[in-house]
């Protein structure tokens, strides 16, 4: 490339230089520091500056704030909100209308005066961790000590309170029985000695009829098994009296049994008389019978449903059962006969012919509950079936005030025995129960409860079956008869309390 020619300019400007070269070279080394020096100072005033006094970017701010109004407060100033302005902003009626906050602005400008601040949330709660069982899994909150305070655990209804499940807990039931059983075949006592086809009077004339009685069950609840015990007794005691006299009749007061007393004489003091002529042309016959019934049981039993309850939902369980039993039925039944008034007060004429036996059953039994819950309602039935052993004691007596019949035979080899005798038996005896019931639960811990119970039970003694045909034969009177049946059945009412 040409170079271009020097001008008188350029030699000035390049003598100049020359003539200040030598001194520039003395200077360089203090002009390089301060130009070095100098700015680096600037950079650090000015970063140290922007640090502690540059306002930051509000990324979160309306769209509306403006961001080159300010605003003064009055002490105390508020807390400072994490990508806002640290200076104390306010603002007042004085200030230009142009820098006056707009409506969006006011939820802003409260927050960071401190007004409408909402109180520190506090941090929720836990439950306490559940106690483990023995196998390592935690054991199920509803049993916890404070659903025990109030015997229930669980959401339920108003009638249950706030719990629904039991934990352990004792129970308590006390009602009434009306009661009812079936009668023997029966056997005649009494006729008109002219019209045998009319019979007057027999043994279910005095028969057990609807009677009460009473019944008290104490138990315990264990509520994380589902398993009850429960002693429970019940009784019922029955008498009753039947008499006909010889008014009206075409004949005499008779008994079908004359032939069955031969052999049997009583003395009244005055002289010894065969049996019949104090049961034959009477004035008066009375019957009474006696009927005893006494139940213990001690059983375990398995029935969820037991205090459960629901928020209308109907519940069905099947529990099973297994206990003891001791089951004792007493029969007793009188056949008097006075003939000289109608009137029994002990006379020497007067005799009675008494029977009384007594059934004694103890054994296992197992059965079945089902429940149905729905609400406070509650429906049972239960079922129970036992083997027992049955010790059965029997007592036949021929008598009057002026003491015992006698055999009177000399042809018998009971002769001269008086007529009262004892007899016991053992045998196997089988015992069934069926149980519907229905109840209401009016409170938490009380229940009103009524049903339908049916005792069955066979291999039993009657007093009518220990009559015999021949009243000299001691051997087969003192075996008792014990192959009967009966039927013992009715209604039941009651309340239970838990707690």
């Amino acid at each position: 490339m040409e170079r271009m020619p020097k001008t008188p300019h350029h030699l000035a400007a390049l003598t100049f230089v020359e003539s200040h070269e030598i001194k520039a070279k003395s200077w360089s080394p203090f002009v390089m520091k301060t130009f070095l020096t100098v700015p680096c100072a600037l950079a650090g005033l000015l970063s140290a500056t922007a640090l502690f006094a540059q306002t930051p970017v509000n990324q979160y701010q309306p769209a509306t704030y403006r961001p080159g109004a300010t605003y003064f407060a009055e002490p105390p100033a508020p807390a400072k909100l994490w990508g806002q302005p640290t200076t104390n902003v306010s603002y007042s009626k004085n200030q230009d209308s142009a820098l006056e906050p707009i409506p969006g602005d006011k939820s802003y400008l409260d927050a960071l005066e401190g007004k409408g601040q909402a109180p520190e949330a506090k941090p929720a709660e836990l439950p306490p961790p559940a106690m483990p069982s023995l196998d390592g899994t935690p054991i199920d909150s509803s049993f916890s000590s404070s659903c025990c305070e109030g015997n229930y655990s669980g959401p339920g209804t108003a009638v249950y309170g706030d719990c629904c499940v039991p934990c352990s807990q004792w129970f308590a039931y006390g009602g009434g029985l009306i009661m009812n059983r079936d009668l023997e075949k029966e056997v005649w006592l009494s006729n008109d000695s002219l019209d045998y086809s009319r019979q007057l009077m027999g043994t279910h004339d005095a028969g057990m009829d609807w009677t009460g009685g009473y019944e008290v069950r104490l138990g315990k609840y264990f509520a994380a098994s589902g398993w009850a015990v429960e002693g429970r007794f019940w009784a019922l005691r029955d008498t009753t009296d039947f008499s006909i006299t010889n008014a009206g009749l075409a004949g005499q007061l008779d008994t079908p049994l004359d032939v069955n007393f031969q052999g049997l004489s009583y003395d009244n003091g005055v002289s010894l008389q065969n049996a019949t002529a104090y049961f034959n042309n009477a004035m008066i016959h009375r019957l009474r019978r006696s009927s005893d019934f006494y139940n213990v049981e001690l059983n375990f039993f398995q029935n969820p449903n037991l205090y459960a309850c629901t928020s209308g939902a109907s519940n069905f369980s099947v529990g099973v059962l297994g206990g003891l039993r001791y089951f004792r039925f007493a029969e007793g039944m009188s056949f008097s006969s006075d003939t000289v008034d109608t009137v029994f007060d002990g006379n020497p004429n007067e005799i009675n012919y008494n029977i009384d036996v007594a059934n004694n059953l103890i054994g296992p039994q197992v059965g079945f509950l089902g429940s149905l819950n729905h609400g406070a309602w509650n429906v049972s039935l239960g079922t129970k079936l036992g083997l027992y052993g049955n010790a059965i004691t029997h007592h036949s007596q021929v008598y009057g005030s002026a003491g015992n019949a006698i055999v009177d035979n000399v042809a018998s080899p009971n002769n001269g025995r008086e007529f009262d005798l004892n007899g016991s038996r053992s045998r196997i005896s089988f015992l069934g129960e069926l149980d519907l019931s229905t109840s209401y639960r009016l409170f938490q811990n009380f229940t009103i409860t009524g049903g339908y119970r049916a005792v069955a039970v066979s291999g039993v003694a009657l007093s009518a079956d220990q009559i015999p045909q021949n009243f000299e034969d001691f051997a087969i009177i003192e075996h008792t008869q014990a192959a009967s049946d009966l039927i013992l059945h009715g209604a039941y009412f009651g309340a239970e309390f838990v707690w």
